[in-house]
C-alpha cells in the first residue's frame, strides 16, 4: 500500500499522534521514528500496531525492514509525507506505532520491585530521557511519573531515553497515590532534596528496597510529595547553587545500584 496525499487520515493520525499527548492517551499508543529505535522496539517485545516508511528508508535500512517486515504489511509513505509527520528538521523516514504499557501492570509489579526512580513534574523532555536510560543501566525495575512530568511517550522523551523506553516498566500516575503504597510495601522514599539538614548522600545506609524521587528543575520536589516522603537526601556539592536533574538522578541510582 502507498499512501501519497496528506490528507489521508492515516497520516494526518501519526501527524497528530507524533505532537499531541492527549492523541497518545486517547489511543493508547505512540509514535516511534528511525531505524534504530525501531530495531529497538521489536527486540523489546513491544506490542507493534502499525509501520510506515519511505521506500528509500527501507531500502538504505534493509535489515530493519526485514525485521519489521515480520510484525506485518508495512504502509509505503512518500520522502514528503515523511516530513509532514516527523517532528525533526531531518526526517528519518521510518516510523512504527506501538502499545502504551497499562498502567494497571505496574500495580501488579511493585511488590517485586527493589529500585525506583519517581519523577515529581519534570518539564525537560531531554532530562526524562536521559533519566529512564540511566536508570534502565542502573538496574532499576521502574521509572514512574506524576501526571505534571513532561509526557514519558513523547518524540523527544523517546530519543533521549535510547530505547530504555521500551524495556523499563514506564508510566505517569499520580505520586500522592502510589508513595503510601510504596510505604505500606516497605520502601523507603527519598525526596532529593536541596536541603543541608536532609541525609548526605555517602553517610546513608540504605535498606533492601528503595525509591528516589527526583523534583522539578526550579522548583525541586513540591511540598505535597515531599511531605509524603519518609526520608530525604541531599548530595553535597560545591561552589554550583545546584546539580542539574538528571546529573543529580545519575549520581543517586549509581550509589543504589551497589545494593
Amino acid at each position: 500500500m502507498l499512501i501519497t496525499s496528506r490528507k489521508n487520515p492515516v497520516i494526518a493520525g501519526l501527524r497528530v499522534l507524533c505532537r499531541e499527548k492527549k492523541e497518545r492517551d486517547a489511543r493508547g499508543e505512540f509514535l516511534i521514528e528511525g531505524a534504530k529505535l525501531a530495531e529497538e522496539a521489536v527486540k523489546s517485545g513491544l506490542e507493534i500496531t502499525g509501520v510506515y516508511a519511505a521506500a528509500e528508508a527501507l531500502e538504505k535500512h534493509s535489515g530493519v525492514a526485514a525485521l519489521l517486515k515480520k510484525q506485518g504489511e508495512i504502509t509505503t509513505i512518500t520522502a514528503e509525507l515523511a516530513g509532514y509527520i516527523s517532528d525533526q528538521k531531518t526526517p528519518q523516514g521510518i516510523f512504527v506505532t506501538a502499545k502504551i504499557l497499562d498502567k494497571s501492570e505496574i500495580s501488579v509489579k511493585i511488590k517485586g520491585y527493589k529500585r525506583i526512580v519517581l519523577l515529581d513534574r519534570l518539564q525537560d523532555s531531554g532530562n526524562v530521557g536521559t533519566i529512564i536510560r540511566t536508570a534502565e543501566a542502573m538496574g532499576f525495575d521502574a521509572v514512574l511519573a506524576n501526571d505534571g512530568t513532561a509526557d514519558l511517550w513523547s518524540p523527544k522523551v523517546i530519543r533521549s531515553a535510547m530505547g530504555s523506553l521500551f524495556r523499563l516498566p514506564c508510566c505517569q500516575l499520580p505520586l500522592t497515590e502510589l508513595i503510601p503504597e510504596l510505604l505500606n510495601e516497605g520502601f523507603d522514599v527519598y525526596g532529593a532534596m536541596l536541603d543541608e539538614k536532609a541525609q548526605k548522600l555517602g553517610e546513608i545506609t540504605f535498606g533492601s528496597k528503595n525509591a528516589i524521587v527526583i523534583g522539578n528543575e526550579g522548583n525541586g520536589v513540591s511540598a505535597e510529595v515531599a511531605a509524603l516522603c519518609n526520608k530525604k537526601v541531599y548530595i553535597p556539592i560545591k561552589n554550583a547553587e545546584s546539580l542539574n536533574a538528571a546529573a543529580a538522578a545519575a549520581i543517586l541510582c549509581w550509589e543504589l545500584r551497589r545494593l
